[in-house]
C-alpha cells in the first residue's frame, strides 16, 4: 500500500488541501474581516500539521466575530493536546457561554483551573 498510498493518494489529498487554502484566500483577499474563512484556514492548517498558522487563524476569527463558538473550541482542543489545560479551559468556558458545550465536556476529565483570576 506505501506505493499506493505515496504515489496516488496523498497527492490527490495535497492536491485537494491546496485548492481549499486557496479557495479561503480568495474570499480573505476579498474581505480580510471574513471570520469562517479565518476558522476555516485555521482548520485546513491543523490538518496540515501547522499549528501556530491554526492558531493565528482561530484568533483571527475570534477577533472577527466575538460570537463565534467554532474557533474557541478549535484553540480550546490544541491546548488540551499541548497540556495547556487553563487556556483551554478558558476557551471551553467562552464557547459554552456562546452555546457550544462540546470543548466543556470532552475537557471534564482535566482539571479545570480556579475560576478566579481566569482572563480569557
Amino acid at each position: 500500500m506505501g506505493l499506493w498510498r505515496n504515489e496516488v493518494i496523498q497527492p490527490a489529498l495535497d492536491r485537494d488541501l491546496e485548492s481549499a487554502i486557496a479557495e479561503q484566500q480568495a474570499i480573505l483577499d476579498r474581505d480580510a474581516r471574513n471570520a469562517g474563512a479565518h476558522y476555516a484556514l485555521g482548520s485546513l492548517c491543523q490538518f496540515k500539521g501547522d499549528r501556530n498558522a491554526a492558531v493565528e487563524y482561530f484568533r483571527k476569527a475570534i477577533e472577527f466575530d466575538s460570537a463565534y463558538a467554532a474557533p474557541h473550541v478549535s484553540l480550546g482542543r490544541i491546548y488540551a493536546i499541548e497540556g495547556e489545560y487553563d487556556a483551554a479551559w478558558r476557551h471551553a468556558r467562552e464557547a459554552e457561554r456562546l452555546g457550544d458545550r462540546s470543548l466543556a465536556e470532552q475537557l471534564a476529565r482535566y482539571p479545570a483551573p480556579a475560576r478566579n483570576g481566569d482572563s480569557g
